[in-house]
């Protein structure tokens, strides 16, 4: 199946919003989805979203393809922990840890609300998710990246993640090693939702 017939056949899917598309392995190929705010692991310490399944606008997704492609040639695999995502989800995970330096207040938008944010990380041709300089969401200094404080095998790791996204057409953030935004995420509405 083509790359359009399937965002097709997605786009058909119900979705929060007709702007997003469902993110799956049969558009992402060899995507490994581990979506944290599905489960409870996470730092609220329980399900967000009410079913593992994740969105993201159709532009984010061609550039995550290409992401993946060139991952897959290294002998990796990538892992979304998380994507568009919802205000309530937002609101909740602020009154988990209501820190600026990582979260978005309720009272401001989101970068993850606009479909043009992911957070990801890397698994081996297996899909084992493969040690990182930390776990989603662990707000500290091995988050950061400078890598720093990780061995050197899994600074490398992250840093061949880091170059998949930028050369992808991806920015990162200072403090999470595993957030990147679409560089123009400011030209694109927020997606509120639930």
């Amino acid at each position: 199946m083509t790359w359009a017939l399937l965002l097709l056949a997605s786009a058909v899917m119900a979705t929060p919003d007709e702007r997003l598309v469902e993110v799956t392995p049969e558009i992402i190929p060899g995507l490994v989805l581990d979506l944290r705010y599905a489960s409870t692991n996470n730092i609220t310490g329980k399900a967000l979203y009410p079913e593992a399944r994740t969105y993201l606008r159709p532009e984010t997704i061609q550039k995550l393809r290409k992401v993946a492609k060139n991952l897959q040639e290294e002998g990796y695999r990538l892992v979304i922990w998380d994507a568009w995502r919802p205000a309530s989800a937002q609101k909740a995970l602020w009154v988990a840890k209501p820190d600026g330096r990582f979260l978005t207040p309720p009272s401001k938008i989101s970068r993850h609300t606009r479909g043009t944010s992911v957070d990801v990380t890397l698994a081996d041709k297996n899909g084992k998710i493969l040690e990182m300089p930390s776990d989603h969401d662990e707000f500290n200094a091995k988050a950061d990246e400078d890598f720093s404080d990780v061995s050197k095998e899994v600074a490398r790791r992250a840093r061949i993640l880091r170059n998949a996204m930028f050369n992808a057409g991806f920015s990162g953030v200072p403090d999470e090693w595993w957030h990147y935004d679409l560089r123009d995420w400011r030209d694109y509405e927020p997606i509120e939702g639930g």
